[in-house]
């Protein structure tokens, strides 16, 4: 009798209390949450969403309603956001969920280690996933971007490359003796200049006409040929 009085309390122990109020499942809610936050970030592109694990000993009463999220402060396209989840429900309640986000992109990388000053050739170039947030948001995402650029410092193999780790090729030097050009209304003028700064291609520079000493500006072209306005003195 002891023994059976026994069984029936150990069994009265393992059942659920009677009428205890239901718990709402926690790994819902950051179904929820990953919903919420995928939906806004369709429009950013390659973006990798990691969600907060709720501590499993939260008990929240289940919501009769369906959840609302918002975001509490200004939505971010990348890094660490918080997500409000509230219920409006007979037992209301709310919490804040941790989420990170991480972009990716298909970017220009080394496919060879590319020493500092060297003009990068296509066959040094491809397209790579990777991550293009935070401290890496200097990136090109097209080939043509940078081949024919010069590096400005060391790259390793598989290294993105970036608009501010390159520079256009020095085509004119300091001291480099070069033409000025200058044209209107069909005719054009070209006398012998002293470069007085290092141009590449597009750039805009100072030169010495070298028989009249004037310093002219001009934009260096492919061919290293300093133009100067139109009806500018030489």
């Amino acid at each position: 009798m002891i023994r059976a009085a026994a069984i029936l309390l150990l069994i009265a122990g393992l059942a659920p209390a009677v009428g205890a109020a239901p718990i709402h499942d926690l790994a819902a809610i950051e179904r929820t949450v990953r919903q919420f936050v995928a939906a806004g970030a369709a429009t950013a592109g390659d973006v990798e969403i990691s969600v907060g694990r709720l501590d499993p000993r939260l008990r929240l009463p289940r919501c009769d309603e369906t959840l609302d999220t918002r975001y509490p402060n200004a939505r971010r396209s990348s890094g660490p956001v918080s997500v409000e989840v509230r219920c409006n429900g007979a037992k209301p309640w709310s919490l804040y969920v941790p989420v990170t986000l991480t972009r990716y992109a298909e970017v220009v990388v080394t496919t060879r280690p590319v020493a500092r000053g060297q003009v990068l050739a296509p066959t040094d170039l491809a397209l790579a996933r990777r991550r293009v947030d935070g401290a890496r948001a200097d990136f090109l995402a097209g080939l043509n971007e940078a081949a024919g650029q010069v590096t400005r410092r060391s790259l390793a193999a598989g290294a993105v490359v970036g608009a501010n780790q390159l520079e256009r090729p020095r085509l004119v030097r300091r001291g480099d003796h070069v033409m000025l050009s200058s044209g209107h209304g069909g005719i054009n003028v070209s006398v012998k200049g002293e470069a007085l700064a290092d141009g590449g291609a597009g750039e805009r520079i100072r030169v010495r006409n070298l028989s009249s000493e004037r310093v002219v500006e001009g934009i260096v072209n492919a061919d290293g040929v300093v133009v100067v306005g139109h009806g500018a003195i030489l």
